[in-house]
């Protein structure tokens, strides 16, 4: 650090030098600068001193040095005013601030009195410099603690104004010592007017907790509304005594959101997520895609297992509104009478065995992201018409309240009921299924996308051996076979349980037809389609299908180099050209 940035201080200490042993005093630092000085050189502060003066010779050394004979002494052999100089004497003593030099205190002697003081009381004078040396350094080091000191709190300022949460400091009597920006936004109050201000005008009862570590809801009346805290008290305790307190504050509603959103972030789901390049698949998500920017309602249609909530999260994640919630609910998994308050919200003492505080809905959790209601079919009449009153008006009151409240999420639906049919028999509404049924997406079943079996059993393979730690398997061709010819009535769903299955049951690493779930296999025994024996199948083909899976295993067991074909055609007592010719007819190379 340079002395200039303590320059009124070192001058002070210069002038104070001076009027104790009447010489003149110049301070420089380590660029040989003046930063201080009395008498003849007070007109030279913030120059530089003559080049090879003698103060460089203390700054080079470090140590010491008391000049008697300017103009011929050695010292000053290369001195750039040598045979001009006037002072008669000097004492130079460097500053060190552990060990690294920041500049050079001199004493200057004009008179014979002066140099006379110089010479004989030098022992006193070197330790006299010493004491102020050690006091410019501490002011240094206190000028340097002070900066950091207001940086830190300038740095720590900005950070707490930047949280969400509000921060409310007070002292031991519950007094307010400090607020962050967020609690003026919360309160709508300018903080400085709640400075000193006791806790309990805003948040009564608080201090009657005490020393405690504690975390309550209350609700407190700002403008016209009730608004709904969540606030932890942290004492802070020095030797055992609360000395403050720290407030953390935050809104009910943005807790339970935020609680959401990190839940979701751990689920996200994307296009490239869902597998699948069938024609068919390749439509479907290239319609779902291009809609996902728009505000419309979306109605995604699909037989159970088929992955209609993927698809739902696709949407969300692709949409403007990815950066809150998405919120799903299973209209078929919750009874008819807790339906209403799951999607509403209810306020306290709604009904009997409702939350004392009451209890935010889906519509107002999924405001400003997407709601997703599954199994939309399943909605009892008596709600449909209220659900078409939230999307038509984009507001809705909460079950035993009466404010108003004002949303505005994108719905997405899906079934796999036939709802047109329902409309004509009166189960369903028929102005809440227009109003779902703007971008009607028909997802199609695994029967129906053969092309994708493939891609999506080995997928599901890997993932399933990675997740139960087990080795890495392979199919048998005739399980191959038996995939493609059920019909998978759970589709996608089915798929992936009957897999999860088979790495959980078969301890080898091929799986064959025979570790199939028995549900399956009955399907074959029942319709006459036994996988393991085709009568449509030539001879040829059932001997290439015979030797392509030998080939297929090898590989598996030995490797792909080609020192392990190699090998392999030596255990087969075959050519390696024929190896390599079969390999390439079966596509295995």
């Amino acid at each position: 650090m340079s002395l200039f940035r303590i320059q009124s201080s070192v001058q002070e200490v210069a002038e104070a030098i001076e009027a104790v042993l009447n010489v003149d005093v110049t301070i420089i630092d380590e660029n040989m600068y003046r930063v201080a000085a009395t008498g003849k050189y007070r007109d030279s502060i913030g120059s530089r001193i003559p080049n090879s003066c003698s103060f460089e010779v203390v700054a080079e050394t470090k140590k010491p040095q008391v000049i008697n004979k300017p103009n011929i002494s050695k010292q000053c052999i290369n001195c750039s005013l040598k045979g001009s100089c006037a002072e008669m004497a000097t004492l130079g003593y460097p500053i060190l601030n552990k060990n690294k030099l920041i500049g050079v205190i001199g004493l200057i002697a004009f008179k014979n009195e002066q140099k006379k003081k110089i010479q004989e009381q030098k022992e006193n004078l070197l330790i006299f410099l010493s004491r102020l040396s050690d006091l410019i350094v501490g002011n240094i080091n206190y000028y340097e603690t002070i900066k950091n000191i207001t940086i830190q709190h300038e740095e720590t300022r900005m950070i707490i104004d930047s949280l969400d949460k509000g921060l409310i400091c007070t002292d031991e009597d519950g007094n307010i010592k400090f607020v962050n920006s967020s609690i003026e936004s919360y309160l709508m109050k300018d903080k400085n007017k709640l400075i000193d201000s006791s806790i309990d005008k805003i948040f009564p009862y608080l201090k009657e907790k005490g020393e405690e570590d504690f975390s309550i809801e209350k609700k407190i009346k700002i403008g016209n509304k009730k608004k709904s805290f969540i606030i932890r008290n942290i004492p802070v305790m020095v030797e055992g005594k609360k000395v403050s307190s720290i407030l953390e504050i935050q809104k009910t509603f943005d807790m339970v959101r935020s609680a959401y959103r990190l839940i979701e972030g751990e689920r996200k789901v994307t296009f490239k997520d869902i597998l699948g390049d069938s024609p068919k698949m390749l439509e479907v998500k290239s319609i779902a895609k291009n809609i996902a920017p728009s505000e419309s309602s979306v109605l995604l249609k699909g037989e159970s297992g088929t992955g209609k909530e993927l698809f739902a999260r696709a949407i969300h994640y692709e949409s403007d509104r990815n950066k809150a919630p998405f919120i799903a609910i299973n209209c078929a998994s919750i009874p008819d009478n807790l339906l209403e308050s799951e999607l509403f919200g209810y306020e306290e003492g709604a009904f009997t065995g409702a939350k004392r505080e009451g209890k935010m809905g889906k519509f107002e959790l999924a405001n400003g992201g997407t709601l997703f209601l599954d199994e939309i079919g399943d909605l009892p009449i008596h709600l449909q018409p209220k659900l078409l009153r939230v999307l038509q008006e984009q507001a809705f009151i909460r079950v035993g309240g009466k404010e108003l409240i004002s949303i505005s999420f994108r719905l997405i639906a899906a079934t796999n009921r036939n709802l047109e049919g329902m409309v004509l028999s009166g189960e369903f509404r028929e102005d809440l299924y227009y109003r779902l049924n703007v971008i009607p997406i028909n997802i199609p079943p695994l029967r129906e996308r053969q092309e994708d079996l493939d891609l999506l059993s080995e997928s599901l393979l890997n993932k399933n051996c990675m997740k139960l730690e087990k080795e890495k398997k392979y199919y048998s061709q005739e399980i191959k076979n038996a995939f493609h010819k059920y019909p998978w009535p759970g589709n996608i769903r089915e798929l992936e349980n009957t897999i999860e299955y088979l790495v959980n049951v078969v301890q080898e690493k091929e799986i064959s037809y025979d570790d199939l779930p028995a549900n399956i296999k009955e399907y074959f025994c029942n319709n006459e389609k036994d996988i393991k024996f085709n009568h449509k199948r030539t001879l040829k083909d059932m001997v290439d299908s015979y030797e392509k899976e030998i080939l297929a295993r090898y590989l598996e067991e030995y490797g792909y180099s080609t020192k392990d074909k190699e090998l392999i055609a030596e255990i087969l007592d075959i050519n390696l050209s024929t190896l390599y010719r079969k390999l390439t007819k079966f596509n295995l190379q």
